[in-house]
């Protein structure tokens, strides 16, 4: 595969340290400087200035900062580091915060510090300075070597912008550096910009960028697949008008988060993000043009492939990505094999749950690290018509040995299953053996190879409990509802079961228990279809928080070579698609006012997301999922038999009326709108959100999307239980939940928050082991006063 390799070589110039040499020149190789004033070298230094397109991805740095902390995309509570960075707690956002895998230290890694015993990719400042340097010698460069290397001026433009994206999405206004450093500055005296002042030049660059670039699609087997083009330039562009537009009515704002946001206003600044955002659907709708540019099918994006191909990378959608590859001879920071990339942490822990399941690398390392809220699946509100759930959540794994760690049948399980449950010709379950048949190929497995499935039903549609705990394999809900009358289920003689009680079996085609609280049960949130136990939220850090229903997106069967499972990934992580292209410019038209032209591009990412006929639907969407056991989420009749083949294109029941931000309907109800959503405009920008989140949940952008477009806060007061503070209880249509487990102190169900999000944590603050490095304009280290005007408020 050919692709820009990215190999750093010299090119890393600048690199910030804890210590007295912040922004000091540091030659790395046994180059000197002067080989970035020829063509050749500056062709280097461009290739090499491309690592900054990894950071995100790269070990853990970029997920803690852009993957998390939003209202879709949370911590688990499955180690310390994670419970006070999900809680937003001050030992891990306060400013003095430096060990630990925690947020202050990571904004230090972001700024520019390189520690290399965590294997940190190096910051946003030295590859500024990079592109600075690079800048600097292309002006004194011939006019014949200039235009020879002009698309290479546009990809630095580029890369500086996007440095200057990341820092200021996570820390606001700050430094704006336009020039390189020959050895050490006189002071270290580097103000923050404003974002208004930031903007203007990012919007002024990347319009240069634009300008320069190649309108190109390069195929995967090109040497230039991976390079900068003008429909990725347009497509940023266009979104930084947006992020002006924005915040523009925040100059004055009451709140200092809002007011912070503030990036100008300009009037034409909506129109601006249309014409960009047109100029690259237009030249991608050729691509594919029943789909807009769009790839045919959602999951060809994550294509689980059992060799190296990597196909999924060569998708046209795909605008922009950072480049991995499977030989792993590139992937490694500085020459460093152990160095690797981490957009798995949303992994869940698959093996510990006696579910027949063992560490394997075709389900990546069971770290369990960040996860979905209860709002990440709920955003999906048609799980039966929207194929984007079920092709972006890993809903079941194959067993890989049952002889380890499998669950065995018990008496009461073994009598239900072969009263109700045991397909014709089945053998009969029997107590103490355990369940499950091993999968030979995990990638060509049957539906009783299954050893673990994920369901997330909703409040008012609980699975009996039986039902649940006599599947085959360990089912892991969220709702399930007890006995009748807590009576239990059996009818015994001494300790041995004789029968099932009258009335207590649950229709095993619905098991669904509308009226559980008029028939005497309990409800419980989230056991464990294991043992009973609880699970999910605060509960047993050690073990059971970290059993969730995580990410398919990002399964990689070849990652270290196919051999290595702490490896690193062997495909590209997309930074831009065509499909957020689309929802730019229907956010732009919303806030125009233009909702149809809105629904005509929301309804492109609709058309893509339905289920086209020859698909194959999940078989737990048709066998499990509580909405379409109960009849609420209608599939054909002739999808609903093995191999579950659709027959029927279901676009027309995700469609997009207008009315899902109507405030009143049905479907607007589900979008669970804040008190704040009480305009049309209002709900159309949550919608806008919501259906980011449907398509982009895992892709290391929502908590910068929310945060720009000024609705991170309320979303994370409500939808994220583990974040928000104890005097929040969610919505109204959907509240935090509450179940009759009970248990001491806040731990459970309790229907309050856990954490202490505020609206201050939007930004994120400065460390101060960076401050402690700047000094005034003569010099002198800050003061106190010095440095607290710099931080950010409330820190």
């Amino acid at each position: 595969m050919k692709k820009i390799c990215l190999a750093l070589l010299a090119v890393s110039v600048f690199a910030f340290t804890a210590c007295e040499d912040f922004l000091e020149e540091e030659v790395v190789s046994s180059l000197t400087q002067d080989y970035y004033k020829s063509r050749e070298g500056l062709e280097s230094l461009c290739q090499g200035s491309y690592k900054i397109l990894r950071y995100k991805g790269d070990y853990n740095q970029g997920e803690y900062l852009f993957g998390a902390n939003n209202d879709i995309e949370v911590y688990s509570w499955s180690n310390a580091d994670r419970i006070v960075n999900g809680s937003y707690a001050p030992d891990a956002w306060g400013n003095a915060v430096t060990g630990g895998q925690r947020i202050t230290p990571f904004v230090n890694n972001l700024i520019g510090a390189v520690t290399t015993g965590q294997k940190f990719t190096e910051g946003c400042y030295p590859s500024i300075g990079a592109c600075n340097i690079f800048l600097e010698n292309y002006a004194d460069l011939s006019a014949a070597d200039q235009t020879a290397l002009a698309k290479r001026k546009g990809e630095i433009l580029f890369l500086r912008t996007y440095s200057y994206y990341l820092i200021s999405n996570v820390v606001g206004p700050c430094p704006l550096i336009l020039k390189s450093y020959k050895g050490m500055p006189d002071n270290f005296y580097f103000p923050k910009a404003s974002l208004e002042t930031l903007y203007t030049q990012l919007i002024g660059d990347m319009r240069t960028a634009v300008e320069l670039l190649p309108q190109e699609t390069y195929t995967i087997t090109s040497s230039n697949f991976g390079r900068i083009t003008k429909q990725a330039a347009a497509h940023f562009l266009s979104k930084l008008y947006l992020h002006r537009a924005q915040a523009a009515g925040w100059a004055s704002s009451t709140h200092d988060d809002l007011k912070m946001l503030y990036k100008g206003n300009v009037a034409t600044d909506l129109d601006s993000a249309i014409y960009y955002s047109t100029m690259v659907i237009d030249f991608m709708d050729d691509n594919n043009p029943n789909y807009g540019g769009l790839a045919t099918d959602f999951g060809d994006l994550w294509k689980i492939e059992a060799s190296s191909t990597n196909t999924r990378d060569g998708q046209k959608e795909i605008l922009l990505s950072a480049q991995y590859e499977p030989t792993q001879t590139y992937n490694g920071r500085y020459g460093d094999a152990s160095a690797i990339s981490l957009t798995h942490v949303y992994n869940s822990n698959h093996t510990n749950q006696d579910a027949g399941i063992l560490r394997d690398i075709n389900y990546g390392r069971p770290y369990a690290t960040l996860m979905p809220s209860d709002w990440a699946y709920d955003a999906f509100t048609d799980k039966a018509n929207d194929s984007r759930y079920y092709k972006s959540f890993l809903t079941n794994y194959y067993t890989t040995d049952v002889s380890k760690n499998a669950k065995a049948w018990d008496a009461g399980t073994a009598l239900y299953y072969n009263t109700y449950l045991k397909p014709a010709g089945a053998d009969s379950a029997k107590a103490g053996v355990k369940r499950g048949i091993k999968a030979l190929d995990l990638y060509n497995a049957s539906y009783e190879n299954v050893g673990l499935v994920y369901v997330e039903n909703s409040k008012d549609q609980p699975y009996d409990s039986l039902w649940v705990m006599s599947q085959p394999y360990v089912m892991n809900v969220r709702w399930m509802v007890g006995s009748p009358n807590n009576a239990g289920y059996f009818d015994k003689s001494g300790n041995t079961i004789t029968g099932i009680k009258a009335g207590a079996a649950a229709d095993p085609a619905n098991p669904i228990i509308t009226n559980y609280a008029a028939e005497g049960r309990k409800i419980y949130y989230r056991l464990a279809g294991a043992n009973g136990a609880g699970f999910g939220i605060d509960r047993d850090m050690a073990k059971a928080s970290a059993w969730y229903m995580g990410a398919r997106k990002w399964l990689d069967r070849t990652r270290g070579k196919g051999t290595n499972a702490n490896g690193s990934q062997s495909f590209d992580t997309p930074i831009f698609r065509l499909a957020e292209t689309y929802l730019i410019r229907a956010e732009a038209y919303g806030r125009k006012g233009l909702y149809p032209q809105a629904i005509n591009d929301l309804n492109v990412l609709r058309k893509r997301a339905a289920y086209h006929p020859n698909e194959k639907r999940d078989p737990v969407l048709v066998k499990a999922e509580a909405s379409v056991l109960a009849g609420t989420a209608v599939i054909p009749a002739a999808e609903k038999t093995y191999p579950y083949t659709v027959t029927t294109d279901s676009y027309a029941a995700i469609a997009i009326d207008g009315t899902e931000w109507d405030g009143v309907s049905a479907k607007s109800v589900k979008e669970n709108y804040p008190v704040e959503a009480t305009t049309t405009l209002d709900r159309f920008i949550h919608f806008i959100y919501n259906e980011r989140g449907r398509e982009l949940i895992f892709e290391l952008t929502m908590t910068e999307d929310l945060h720009n477009a000024g609705i991170l806060y309320e979303r994370v007061r409500d939808r994220d239980m583990l974040g928000a503070k104890a005097t929040f209880t969610g919505t109204a249509s959907h509240p935090f939940p509450v179940d009759d487990l009970g248990g001491a102190g806040t731990v459970g169900a309790k229907g309050v928050g856990k954490g202490n999000f505020d609206r201050y944590h939007t930004f994120k603050p400065w460390p101060n082991a960076f401050l402690e490095l700047l000094t005034d304009e003569n010099g002198d280290a800050l003061d106190a006063a010095g440095k607290a005007a710099f931080q950010n408020p409330g820190y």
